[in-house]
């Protein structure tokens, strides 16, 4: 009965023997989770790819630890259940969501676009902003694929950003090419692609 991203924190607290002998169990809940978030926003959407992050600093902070991360996962299974298609990329390619781990250093480019190759309607990025191999790829990704291949904007670019970031009072964003929205819980992740 947990929110979903209070649910994502629990499993990801979980040691790895843990998850992997419940593995099967976790999934269910966080699907099930997903389904009652919802119900409570419904929407339906078509083709979505998410580019999820989940390097180090997907580790949170010391108050908040595994926030981000927690966000990115609950935010795939909800984006699964509301899309028609889906396909999450990981900025580490993780063979299973619920043994999702922080690892690497943030490199959003080339999940972007693997994303974008896959020729979603929406792309939603879960990432708290600071990318770094390398640094501003993110944003020159959408503004060359736009000149090239979608001049019309026919595709939807979202960043969505799980940290607040205390020197801009805001979401720290990925460029002038890709429009930033905060997200607290993954469960808002819909109330927010609405705006």
């Amino acid at each position: 009965r947990a929110p979903l991203t209070r649910l994502a924190l629990y499993i990801l607290s979980l040691s790895d023997e843990e998850r992997t002998a419940r593995r099967d169990e976790l999934h269910a809940v966080l699907e099930r989770s997903a389904l009652r978030a919802l119900q409570k926003t419904p929407m339906k959407l078509g083709r979505v790819a998410a580019v999820l992050d989940r390097s180090f600093s997907a580790s949170g902070s010391g108050e908040k630890r595994r926030r981000p991360l927690a966000v990115a996962l609950g935010a795939s299974y909800l984006l699964r259940a509301a899309a028609r298609e889906y396909h999450g990329f990981w900025t580490q390619p993780s063979e299973d969501e619920v043994m999702v781990t922080p690892k690497g250093q943030t490199n959003l480019a080339m999940p972007l676009v693997d994303a974008l190759a896959w020729s979603p309607d929406v792309v939603v990025i879960i990432s708290d902003g600071y990318e770094n191999d390398p640094t501003g790829a993110a944003s020159e990704v959408p503004r060359c694929y736009r000149h090239a291949f979608d001049r019309e904007k026919k595709v939807s670019i979202v960043h969505l950003n799980p940290v607040f970031d205390s020197e801009r009072f805001a979401p720290r964003g990925l460029g002038p090419a890709i429009a930033t929205v905060g997200l607290r819980d993954a469960e808002d992740l819909l109330t927010m692609l609405g705006f």
